[in-house]
């Protein structure tokens, strides 16, 4: 444990600009898995083939668990890998059967390509946003490795 005397101080300033770039970064991470729940219930509301709609989870509840993974995965915490790795199979299921279960439903090959591309472009954009940055990208000057 780390002695209180060699603990590092910093400025008020400092810290309430930590605190309002750690706020930032979950409210963003928040605001984009509430915009892909709310897509992705869209998205399966639109689902016209009894086949497709016959689902373990109600509709609402797979839209909720889509937007918390990528919440989760979003959020600059270490512990956010957990949800980039939920993220790809159901986002390729969910997806797969609304592009398949549309009236007019699009040819199987089209619709798992497009799927894969959901199912890419999400975990490539939690995964960016999950990044803890070493440095801001402006206003600061690389330091030498020590």
């Amino acid at each position: 444990m780390r002695d209180r005397a060699f603990s590092p101080h910093y400025a008020p300033d400092v810290l309430a600009q930590a605190r309002r770039r750690r706020l930032k970064r979950v409210l963003v991470a928040v605001l984009l898995g509430s915009i892909v729940a709310a897509y992705t219930y869209g998205a399966l509301d639109q689902r016209v083939i009894a086949e497709d709609k016959n689902d373990l989870l109600p509709q609402w509840a797979e839209a909720l668990v889509l937007g918390v993974s990528v919440s989760v995965a979003s959020l600059p915490v270490g512990w956010s890998v957990l949800g980039r790795i939920v993220i790809p199979i159901p986002t390729l299921f969910l997806y797969l059967s609304v592009f398949t279960g549309k009236d007019p439903p699009l040819p199987f090959t089209a619709g798992f390509v497009l799927a894969l591309i959901y199912t890419a472009a999400l975990t490539a954009l939690s995964a960016y946003l999950g990044e803890r940055p070493d440095r801001r990208l402006f206003g600061t000057r690389p330091q030498a490795p020590p």
